[in-house]
């Protein structure tokens, strides 16, 4: 069964422990193949949808990487 990159993402950011970075370009670019602005605009929907998942967690996003901060 093949996983969707929905669930790809949300499973990137349940492994992330507190201080720990995901860099969105590699992480785009291994799932999707290449790096565009609508590709990375998907991410941004799959990344907010996956938060919610997560409501005690919080994230910070600077110069593409996100970051777990609690």
């Amino acid at each position: 069964m093949r996983m969707t990159l929905g669930k790809n993402v949300t499973n990137a950011i349940d492994a992330l422990e507190i201080g720990d970075k995901l860099d969105k370009v590699k992480f785009i670019t291994l799932h999707w193949g290449d790096c565009d602005y609508f590709i990375e605009r998907s991410f941004d929907v799959a990344f907010c949808t996956a938060k919610k998942k997560f409501p005690e967690r919080k994230f910070e996003s600077k110069k593409k990487m996100i970051i777990r901060t609690s």
